[in-house]
């Protein structure tokens, strides 16, 4: 085996590898990514995988011999990451040496490869459902909807979004959502006739940051997805690289959430965006509990929030705002999760639609978005200041 590669294509793959190999490799194996050269159609082939997840890339490059080794991911990308800025490399095999030689310029580095017979198999499946979709439109759905996916990984079912087909009263939609029990995420897009059948699944929240990096790194203009019961495959190819990640499926069942959001609340608050955002961030400053919770003085025509805490102080700040109900309403939010939220929403305005003080709240943007957005926020127990 022996090609020529650029720096930056190289780096760009061992990116890939390197979110994904296992890092603490108690399987020496799964550090390492199986590279398979050939030289009769020029192109060179990287696979890395940790069983779960799969990441396949294939660039067209100098193939002087054809072979396949198993390199150690990590090493391979520190020391692409560390050659010089528009330069190429050369690995090759060193038959007498049991090593493989990786040479940039005046550098050469001789590293221990392994069989490629030694590289676990990778996962295959038989997928049902096969649509394509915009890859800025994909990214940006399970973006936004990222925000409320559960941290704690004792309950996996939640750790990740829940993708589903929906026919809404004729409108054929792809839906996004994550919970973490305190709030709920839900982004919605048109969906390809061709995936009415898909099943209903959650992607781990692993496969989510993956995946986003990926769409991300990649100038493709679209991302071809396959679906089966059990794994989700992710297909992206522009000039350099044709990329193919999969991943297993989270096995569980997502919590009903349309109830959460279907709801008539009739208290709405409409208040400009940034400034709520930049208003809790300053209020939230000398808030230093667990719960993080700033409260809301709503009025006809301004909004007043405060924060208080024993060890710093309090903080208090008003702005104007606009709100249907004849009484004033008090409201308790942890301050993050507001911001986080509201950080997704892109219009100029975001609307509040609230009922009591200890019911969920509804927020969307005050504009349509060629995404729906629909956010779903639980209060918490007044502060008494």
């Amino acid at each position: 085996m022996r090609f020529t590669i650029s720096k930056s294509t190289l780096e760009r793959i061992m990116t890939h590898a390197v979110g994904v190999v296992d890092r603490k490799q108690t399987v020496p194996i799964f550090g390492y990514a199986l590279f398979n050269a050939s030289k009769e159609d020029g192109t060179l082939t990287i696979t890395s995988t940790n069983l779960d997840i799969t990441i396949i890339d294939k660039i067209k490059c100098e193939v002087e011999k054809s072979g396949s080794r198993c390199l150690p991911a990590t090493l391979l990308y520190d020391i692409t990451k560390k050659t010089k800025n528009e330069s190429v490399i050369t690995i090759a095999i060193n038959e007498f040496e049991n090593s493989v030689s990786v040479s940039s310029g005046k550098a050469t580095f001789n590293i221990h490869y392994a069989d490629a017979n030694d590289f676990p198999p990778v996962a295959e499946a038989e997928y049902t459902v096969k649509f394509q979709l915009n890859s800025s439109v994909f990214q940006k759905a399970i973006d936004t909807a990222k925000v409320a996916m559960l941290q704690d990984n004792t309950r996996f079912h939640l750790n990740g979004i829940h993708m589903h087909y929906e026919n809404d009263m004729g409108i054929n939609k792809l839906k996004f959502v994550a919970t973490d029990l305190f709030r709920i995420s839900c982004v919605s897009i048109v969906a390809p006739s061709e995936s009415q059948n898909m099943p209903s699944i959650i992607v781990s929240k692993k496969a989510v940051a993956e995946i986003l990096k990926l769409v991300d790194d990649s100038s493709s203009d679209t991302v071809d997805l396959s679906v089966s019961n059990s794994r989700i495959s992710c297909k992206l190819r522009d000039d350099c690289v044709e990329t193919e990640f999969s991943s297993r499926l989270v096995n569980g069942t997502f919590p009903e959430y349309k109830s959460a959001l279907d709801v008539s609340n009739d208290k709405i608050l409409q208040i400009n965006t940034e400034e709520f955002i930049a208003a809790i961030d300053r209020v939230s400053t000398v808030v230093v509990d667990s719960t993080s919770s700033i409260k809301l003085n709503i009025h006809s025509d301004k909004l007043i929030l405060s924060g208080i805490s024993k060890e710093l102080g309090s903080a208090v700040e008003e702005i104007e705002a606009t709100f249907n109900a004849f009484e004033p309403m008090e409201i308790c939010f942890n301050s993050r999760y507001l911001i986080e939220i509201l950080n997704r929403i892109e219009t100029d305005a975001v609307k509040m639609m609230l009922a009591e003080s200890d019911s969920s709240t509804i927020i969307v943007p005050t504009e349509a978005l060629d995404q729906e957005q629909q956010f779903a926020i639980m209060p918490i127990e007044i502060v008494k200041n």
